[in-house]
């Protein structure tokens, strides 16, 4: 009996138990596991997000893996017009990934199960030749080589990273950034657009290692934060930063690392008033001075996906003796856990609402510090704006 991969982070509903039953063993998913060691052999998954607290994240997540494996995927996806952005993704993956709605009936997703089946074995074929390919004729690189390369790409994506934070009127910033292995696929910035604004985001590629880490590098690039008019000059806007950045991404059409997310924020130091978009990626999260937690909300979908999506800009109004954190979802599944019984990020923050800057960063950052029975699965990056009292 073949096995079926239940991707999701619910339970799998009656038509999908209907589907599978006597024909396939149906497995769940573990987030906190890689996907390729829960797969193997014939395996082939069945993917549902819809539901999830970031579907679009956990979907491009999940893609992520399956394009390091050999398996067959069917996607479960809702017929809504907020679904397009996940139906946009897999019109792009032919072969490997096949779709279907979640309210099909167990008949067609039995149909769709069965043409999953059929063609793994060809995938599979296709994955080891291009492994095998990749190896080059001469076989794979020196293992010294290629940690020698590896060492020279992280120093070359530190060297992309600001080397002194701004401090600008009562604003004062301090950073955790740990990535897994040797390169990131998080990337961050800290700019003084001009005597009394700031610029700074946090973005997160899809995915781990080098491709992640050279769309970070493209993101530094790309991402427009100040244009030069003669011997005048523009800050430009938080909606209209990403809006440029999704294009660009999308006109690269980059194969094996298409999608990132990301948070960009415009401060004005005069009047504390933040301008903000969002991306995808998680809500920054706000601490008031008398200590409420705030999430700072937006809609805004991954990018690299359609070029002519469209993000929103927020604003909100600090006050002295406000923090704000911006941070990547590696960050939320160290500190919280997975799965729905998990805590949130303002439950595992509220112990330390109260503490000072320093104290702050001290107690988070010594939670991410490598252990060997630590939860940390993915590249950690929190930036922390203070504004002192």
């Amino acid at each position: 009996m073949s096995k079926v991969l239940w991707v999701s982070q619910g339970r799998p509903p009656s038509n999908v138990r209907r589907a599978v039953r006597g024909r396939w063993r149906l497995a769940a998913w573990r987030s906190d596991r890689p996907l390729a060691r829960q797969l193997g052999g014939s395996a082939v998954a069945l993917v549902h997000t819809n539901g999830s607290a970031d579907g679009p994240r956990l979907m491009g997540s999940v893609l992520s893996e399956l394009d390091r494996t050999g398996a067959v995927a069917v996607f479960l996806l809702p017929s809504t017009p907020e679904a397009q952005a996940a139906w946009g993704v897999l019109s792009r993956r032919r072969g490997q990934f096949l779709c279907i709605s979640q309210d099909a009936t167990p008949r067609e997703l039995e149909a769709k199960l069965d043409a999953a089946a059929e063609i793994q074995p060809a995938i599979s074929d296709l994955h080891e030749e291009l492994l095998a390919a990749r190896g080059g004729a001469e076989g794979p690189p020196d293992e010294r080589e290629l940690t020698q390369e590896m060492h020279l790409a992280a120093r070359l994506q530190r060297d992309f990273l600001p080397r002194r934070l701004p401090e600008v009127g009562p604003v004062r910033f301090a950073v955790i950034y740990r990535p897994l292995g040797w390169v990131s696929g998080d990337i961050y910035d800290v700019t003084r657009l001009d005597e009394t604004h700031l610029g700074f985001y946090v973005a997160d590629a899809v995915g781990h290692g080098l491709p992640a880490a050279l769309l970070t590098m493209f993101i530094k690039k790309a991402l427009q934060t100040k244009r030069i008019l003669g011997s005048a000059y523009e800050i430009v806007s938080p909606v209209v930063s990403l809006s440029e950045l999704n294009k660009d991404i999308c006109a690269q059409a980059i194969a094996s690392c298409p999608f990132c997310t990301a948070v960009y924020c415009v401060l004005d130091t005069q009047d504390l008033g933040l301008t903000y978009s969002r991306a995808g990626h998680p809500e920054p999260i706000l601490i008031r001075a008398g200590g409420r937690i705030e999430r700072l909300s937006s809609p805004g979908t991954l990018l690299g996906i359609f070029p002519d999506e469209v993000f929103e800009s927020r604003q909100v109004r600090l006050a002295r003796g406000d923090r704000l954190i911006l941070y990547t979802d590696g960050v939320e599944a160290a500190l919280c856990g997975h799965g729905p019984a998990a805590g949130g990020m303002e439950k595992a923050l509220e112990k330390w609402r109260g503490l000072e800057r320093d104290d702050f960063i001290l107690r988070l950052s010594s939670l991410f510090e490598r252990r060997a029975d630590d939860r940390i699965q993915d590249d950690i990056t929190v930036v922390v704006a203070d504004v002192m009292k």
